[in-house]
């Protein structure tokens, strides 16, 4: 059996990790540009590696999930994402950065789709509240990571901050080791069926319709904005990264109220 808060705090520290993660290639790449700059690095290749890797994470963890629970897989999502933060802060390779980039995507898509899913499955009321809430955690793994660089860059290479944040992640898959997590739904197998026909509902489809493009306004901005402010407004490499975290520190806020504001309305009104 197990203890909803426990898994709670769990939900939330993996999607502060994904929100630490997903702000990084944002926050490094004009960096990136200047290390691979003979070697023929395509910023635009790179930035869409990542969300190709979100989706397919994002694709991948239901049905595992169901199948044999949230545990292991969320557990192998983060120490990917840890190690695939080692290999962005050294690799010398283009090839191996564009790999890692792709790990940080898949595995953050598993933990993000995963973490969201296993909140749900443990509320039995004010099912929104909570899942803004668990935002919240991920908004501040987003500020963090920016805010961090722009902090510390002045006195250590941003590699070193990199391989010190990966190796801090590999702390909270202690902590999903000792707790019990929810049992798997469908142990004999995902109800495919099932999973098509949810096709045919409209509200789905609206709403995926909807986040297709909040999404790719969200990943414009986190990818996009320090690049563009050091390279067309020439502001200072720690000035952009100190843009990018206010612009997260503002999604943070949103979320922060979204969760007081859905106890008292609908989601509709809303």
């Amino acid at each position: 059996m197990y203890n909803r808060n426990q898994v709670f705090v769990a939900a939330c520290v993996g999607l502060f990790l994904f929100g630490i993660t997903f702000l990084t290639l944002g926050s490094i790449l004009p960096l990136l540009n200047a290390k691979f700059e003979t070697k023929g690095l395509s910023s635009g290749l790179l930035v869409s590696i990542l969300p190709i890797g979100v989706i397919l994470g994002s694709m991948f963890f239901g049905p595992v999930v169901d199948r044999y629970g949230y545990k292991l897989l969320l557990i192998i999502s983060i120490m990917i994402s840890a190690f695939s933060l080692q290999g962005l802060a050294f690799t010398q390779s283009l090839n191996l950065l564009y790999t890692c980039i792709f790990l940080i995507g898949l595995s953050g898509g598993i933990i993000n789709g995963g973490t969201n899913a296993l909140v749900a499955d443990i509320s039995d009321k004010d099912k929104g509240a909570s899942l803004s809430l668990l935002g919240v955690s991920y908004g501040v793994g987003a500020f963090g990571m920016p805010f961090l660089l722009g902090v510390l860059s002045r006195h250590y290479p941003y590699t070193n901050i990199l391989s010190g944040t990966g190796f801090f992640m590999l702390l909270p898959a202690i902590y999903f080791v000792f707790i019990s997590f929810p049992s798997p739904k469908h142990e004999n197998g995902f109800p495919l069926k099932e999973g098509i026909g949810l096709l045919k509902q409209p509200i789905l489809i609206l709403n995926a319709l909807f986040l297709f493009f909040q999404s790719g306004v969200e990943a414009l901005s986190n990818n996009w904005t320090t690049t563009y402010l050091r390279e067309k407004l020439q502001v200072s490499n720690e000035d952009a990264l100190y843009a990018l975290s206010f612009s997260v520190l503002g999604l943070t806020a949103s979320r922060f109220l979204l969760g007081s504001l859905l106890k008292k309305m609908s989601s509709f009104a809303i």
